[in-house]
């Protein structure tokens, strides 16, 4: 977003209870021109979109880019204070702000009493970056009381603690970047994707032993070996380390202080760990708690992770809706789920947002309304900037392709059916559930009786149907059974009202 615009989407990502607290922090450190800051502030959080121009014609407006500096200082001071004891961070980024002071002072004791407090918030809750901080300013203070050989032993200290950072950095970076894989991948679709993850699960960096492991360098490692597991469809290890990572979560709170959407993606991975392994009812226990969390954690006040909160459970349960025929249910928790798409799709990142779109679309072809399935396919594909989930995107555009299928767009289908060829080329994912679809819409063209079309029908149903049995081939199916479509038109119905395989 615009520079211009940071003050409207801080105000917009405000929550009720900030607003009602700004408003009265306002009104006590500011002088004189109060009513005209509340004003601009009232008429932001009212307004749908950024405006400029009508900005510049109210009348409690004189000089807007100075107003706005002014108010958006003046916001994040209030937050500042609502915020202030919200978790171990913000109380030690209190605690430096009353050292600093009283250093200046020269009340070196005074000082050194709260870095020894604050110190031992930051060692409880394996805050390193902030014991390195509080670490060199208690150096100093003990230095400039000439205690010297304390200073030194504390410079020693901070030595061992570099080592630590440096080895937990290390782990994150590695894990980090396993994570950018597979969420561009999404799911291995040969053994190269496989021992591309590989290279990272087995890294020997990850057992520097040189120094004890903390809980949060443990996290890392357990979320790589989960990774790892997913990518390679290891149902069983999968479902060891998202029980392995939620657990430790739960054990060590401070940890969910430091990361709560990170306990927020444990959960939702847990539930889906336990739908693959086919424990239904320990999912809908773990996906019930995942919903609790939103009234958790400082939630209520972030809307991104209330965002998350919405999609994760959402995409769960239309997923699973969609997965046992429940095509009612999925109806209503569509219909249901609209005022919060509209208010929480901004928030999220694309992957999440992209997820349940794919999920829409995919009920709308399951129940024959397939202009609300293009709609919905096209909002992910006219996205160019989205470069994630490859197995998302392969499978939206053979979706888009059975769209104009249905559609009977012959001139749609062999536009996009030349296109998704040579993007699976480029993108080297032309594997035989993509090809065998996209030579079987090639064909339609030349196809001038029914008779020749249900038996081409029959060889692609046949060839999904294998398709299945194969480790790689098979991913596709998870996100679209293409055997059901095909199996659907030959029976000449909609999916949800045919009778499928088992």
């Amino acid at each position: 977003m615009m520079v211009k615009h940071a003050l409207f989407e801080l105000i917009k990502s405000m929550t009720m209870s900030e607003k009602r607290y700004f408003k009265i922090y306002s009104s006590k450190h500011v002088i004189g021109q109060n009513n005209d800051y509340v004003l601009l502030f009232n008429f932001m959080d009212k307004s749908e979109d950024y405006d400029e121009d009508i900005l510049q014609k109210q009348s409690f407006v004189k000089n807007l880019s100075a107003e706005k500096n002014y108010l958006y200082n003046l916001i994040l001071k209030g937050l500042n204070a609502f915020h202030a004891s919200f978790n171990s961070k913000t109380q030690i980024y209190q605690f430096l702000e009353s050292i600093e002071i009283l250093y200046h002072k020269g009340l070196y004791d005074q000082a050194l009493k709260l870095v020894k407090k604050a110190t031992k918030i930051a060692i409880a809750s394996e805050l390193f970056t902030q014991s390195l901080v509080l670490n060199e300013i208690k150096t100093e203070l003990l230095s400039k009381q000439f205690l010297y050989q304390e200073a030194s032993l504390n410079i020693a200290k901070a030595n061992e603690l570099l080592a630590t950072i440096s080895n937990f950095n290390s782990i994150q970076e590695i894990t980090t970047d396993s994570y950018g894989q597979q969420v561009k991948i999404g799911l291995s679709r040969s053994n190269e994707d496989s021992n591309l993850l590989e290279t990272f699960a087995k890294n020997k960096k990850i057992n520097n032993s040189t120094y004890s492991m903390s809980n949060r360098g443990q996290m890392y490692i357990n979320g790589l070996n989960l990774t790892y597991s997913y990518f390679i469809g290891n149902k069983a290890q999968t479902l060891k380390y998202c029980q392995l990572m939620t657990h430790q979560y739960e054990k060590n709170p401070y940890i969910i202080e430091y990361s709560t959407i990170g306990y927020v993606s444990s959960l939702y991975n847990l539930v889906n760990a336990y739908l693959d392994n086919g424990f239904e009812t320990e999912a809908m226990h773990v996906l019930e708690k995942l919903e609790n969390t939103k009234d958790k954690f400082g939630i209520p006040t972030s809307y991104n992770i209330s965002a998350r909160i919405f999609f994760y459970s959402n995409n769960i349960r239309l997923g699973l809706y969609l997965n046992q025929d429940r095509y009612d249910e999925s109806k209503v928790l569509i219909e249901n789920n609209k005022t919060s798409l509209e208010k929480f799709k901004a928030y999220v990142v694309k992957p999440q947002l992209y997820e349940y779109y794919f999920l829409v679309s995919k009920y709308h072809i399951v129940s024959g309304e397939y202009k609300n399935a293009l709609r919905f396919t096209n909002l992910i594909l006219n996205d160019a900037d989205f470069k994630l989930r490859d197995d998302l995107l392969s499978v939206v555009k053979l979706m888009n392709i059975l769209i104009q299928f249905e559609l009977n767009r012959d001139f749609s289908i062999e536009y996009l059916t030349k296109n998704t060829l040579n993007y699976f080329k480029k993108k080297k994912r032309l594997y035989k559930v993509e090809n065998e679809l996209i030579k079987f819409m090639s064909f339609q063209g030349k196809i001038h009786n029914g008779k020749s079309r249900m038996n081409e029908l029959k060889q692609l149903r046949d060839a999904m149907k294998g398709f299945k049995k194969d480790k790689y081939e098979s991913i596709p199916f998870k996100l679209f059974d293409f055997e059901y479509w095909a199996t659907a038109k030959i029976q000449n119905k909609l999916i949800c009202d045919s009778i499928l395989p088992d």
